[in-house]
């Protein structure tokens, strides 16, 4: 019987050298956001974004072996807010989780880009075993931030520090402690139970009210579900997940399928930057009480970025 294998990056280099020398071979199927099945005819496409876990998840159910190569120009979103670092982190973290939880039998790594180590420890951080490429392949380091989209959708990354002794559920709670009590966020927020709301003045006129879903082991989802920021004209609303990378002190803060209400050129030049200012502002934050609570727990240390 011929086993199932997963390809992510199937249009470029592995489309054009890889399947051809392994169709007769396997099964192929690949994953995007886009599919383009008039590109390559010799392999399944299923449309799933890598940068989205449970679509990833759903991706790998019976597959053998899933072969790992990200190009992080590609398209994701018509706006993109993150590092290429950041993206390549997210999408191998995904593929690390959800080959674990099919038990893959193998992740292939495509050897080649500027954090090929740090990938291949994402892609075997949950036990998965990774082989890596002889064979190199360079693609660029470079996040395009505007791209040609189907959707007005907006996708944006940030890894960063996981405080000492805060639990990931502790630091999303944190987060919203901060924005309602730190001065120049403007920003109020209100928590019941499960629900998140942040508001201007009036809580009764919300900017964004989200549901709190656990949606893996270390990975909490804010699903937008009212608020006067969300566009109620779009079926798919936008997510806002806190995940903690397994083995690292690091949190990746990643919002996505954000469809903005505000006409495109307010939202770019207005909301886009403000929610930047705001992730970034908690970063530091996040970095600074880290630092303080080591100096706390006796460590000699200066602080450095």
């Amino acid at each position: 019987m011929k086993p199932n294998i997963l390809l992510a990056g199937a249009t470029g280099y592995i489309g054009k050298n890889l399947v051809p020398e392994i169709k007769s071979e396997a099964n192929l199927y690949t994953l995007s956001k886009y599919p383009k099945e008039q590109d390559l005819k010799d392999v399944t496409w299923l449309k799933k974004d890598i940068f989205n876990y449970s679509d990833v998840l759903e991706a790998m159910e019976n597959m053998n072996i899933a072969i790992f190569y990200l190009d992080p120009t590609k398209h994701s979103a018509k706006l993109t807010k993150a590092s290429a670092r950041d993206m390549n982190l997210l999408a191998a973290d995904n593929f690390g989780r959800a080959a674990a939880k099919r038990k893959i039998n193998k992740i292939i790594y495509i050897s080649g880009g500027r954090f090929d180590k740090e990938t291949i420890e994402r892609l075997a951080a949950y036990g998965t075993p990774v082989e890596k490429t002889e064979t190199t392949v360079p693609r660029p380091h470079v996040a395009v931030e505007l791209q040609v989209s189907k959707y007005d959708d907006v996708r944006s990354a940030l890894s960063m520090q996981q405080p000492l002794k805060l639990t990931l559920e502790q630091l999303v709670t944190y987060y919203f402690k901060w924005l309602n009590e730190t001065n120049g966020t403007l920003l109020h927020t209100k928590v019941e139970q499960s629900k998140y709301i942040i508001y201007l003045k009036d809580e009764h006129k919300p900017l964004l009210v989200m549901n709190k879903e656990i949606t893996d082991n270390d990975l909490i989802t804010l699903r937008i579900i009212g608020g006067r920021l969300m566009n109620e004209k779009v079926r798919k609303q936008g997510k806002l997940e806190f995940r903690q990378l397994s083995g690292r002190q690091t949190v990746m803060v990643h919002l996505y399928d954000y469809i903005p209400k505000l006409v495109w050129p307010i939202y770019y030049m207005l909301q886009s930057p403000f929610q930047s200012l705001m992730m970034r502002g908690f970063e530091i934050e996040c970095r600074i009480r880290h630092f303080n609570s080591r100096i706390q727990s006796g460590e000699d240390i200066k602080y450095t970025k």
